[in-house]
């Protein structure tokens, strides 16, 4: 679209006022969404310019995706979540800095995913309860429909451009009047954001999908790469893949052997993106070394290590618990791809490049600070599901 709109434009002469074209669709496009709605009050034209879709989709594909970091502090009997992302720099090394994106306060709280600028959170008081929200327009809602389902994955379905939900839960066998005792398996649904039907099933889940929640039955944050949820199983050593077009199941191979997978412990390994194809990261038992995989060819499955980072001991003796978790992020600025090992040590957390290089310490006021699996890509774009949902809320509560 960028192209579109500035093909055919005059040389620009020195001392001449840039085309109205070019500044919109060259320069205002680029922006972080906070600057952009300033440049917004300027004038008429660039309000009505930077208000179409075309212009926000554009501008949403220009946003870094940026981790996504939970710090919590807990208030009396409240939660008081505080949604940050980290940004590295415009130069190798330069200082990580951590950046406030919204708060919101509750009994219990868990932030389960992270898709196109929306965040979904559940709330376990009980049964799971859902809600979803874009915390750059100040958008909120809840998600009634789904209340008691397993969160699964959020996504975006490509021939519909729906977003939608994938959620499991615990159901009878057919056969349960012929088998002794009580046989529950898990079976998958499917939700639409903004429909007003229940959420669709689609069939059996995958024997191992409970196995990937752990006891809380919880499953951990699904990897969206293409139009595919990827999860890594740590005691299969494979992952999982959901095809969202087709709506199936399938295993792939992972690059960890079993055999390193000493004392039956589980290794720290997880999937993530990683410069455009899939990666993997697997963490040693020790925490001093981390070797990052990178997907070569999808189809044939054939995987190599891109980088084995040896972290410096020095720095984290005496900081890393033993339920202290590992994350690996991927993140491209200005096209330079940076790569980082992010360990979250209680109140604070640590940041190595590929070199175990420690390029900063990063701390918060709350009484926790967790790295999530997850990345934010602020987005202003008005996502038409939200007058939909009952508890539509612009502006206002639970988001600062």
């Amino acid at each position: 679209m960028a192209e579109a709109a500035t093909r055919g434009l005059p040389p620009v002469s020195p001392g001449l006022p840039l085309p109205e074209e070019l500044v919109v669709w060259e320069i205002l496009v680029r922006l972080p969404p906070k600057p952009l709605l300033r440049c917004r009050l300027v004038c008429r034209a660039w309000r009505r310019l930077t208000s179409t879709r075309d212009f926000l989709l554009a501008h949403h594909r220009h946003q870094p995706s940026l981790p996504l970091i939970a710090a919590c502090d807990y208030a009396d009997i409240m939660y008081l979540i505080d949604v940050l992302t980290l940004t590295l720099g415009r130069r190798r090394g330069a200082a990580a800095r951590l950046h406030p994106v919204a708060r919101y306060a509750s009994t219990a709280d868990y932030l389960d995913s992270s898709c196109d600028g929306l965040l979904l959170i559940s709330w376990n008081t009980g049964p799971p309860q859902y809600s979803i929200c874009n915390p750059t327009t100040r958008q909120f809602g809840d998600l009634p429909l789904i209340s008691g389902f397993m969160f699964l994955g959020l996504y975006q379905h490509s021939p519909t451009g729906d977003y939608r939900i994938l959620l499991y839960r615990a159901e009878k066998v057919v056969l349960e009047d012929l088998i002794p005792g009580h046989v529950e398996r898990d079976a998958s649904y499917v939700y639409t954001l903004g429909s007003n039907d229940m959420p669709r099933r689609i069939g059996w889940a995958e024997p191992e999908m409970s196995m990937l929640a752990g006891h809380s039955r919880r499953c951990r944050p699904a990897q969206l790469h293409g139009s595919l949820l990827h999860w890594y199983h740590s005691i299969k050593h494979m992952i999982l893949v959901f095809d969202t077009t087709a709506e199936s199941f399938r295993w792939m191979r992972a690059p960890i052997d079993k055999t390193e997978n000493e004392l039956n412990r589980e290794l720290w390994a997880d999937v993530l993106e990683m410069d455009s194809t899939l990666g993997l990261y697997c963490c040693n038992h020790d925490k001093t070394i981390v070797n990052i995989w990178a997907l070569q060819d999808y189809e044939q499955e054939v995987w190599s290590i891109k980088y084995e980072v040896e972290l410096p001991v020095t720095c984290i003796r005496g900081e890393l618990d033993v339920g202290d978790s590992w994350s690996v992020m991927v993140s491209s600025e200005d096209g330079d791809e940076v790569v980082v090992v992010l360990v979250d040590c209680g109140q604070s957390v640590l940041c190595f490049d590929t070199d175990g290089k420690l390029l900063a310490r990063l701390e918060h006021d709350g009484n926790d600070i967790m790295v999530t699996r997850m990345k934010l890509k602020q987005s202003l774009v008005p996502h038409a599901f939200f007058p939909l949902l009952k508890s539509y809320v612009v502006n206002d509560l639970p988001f600062i």
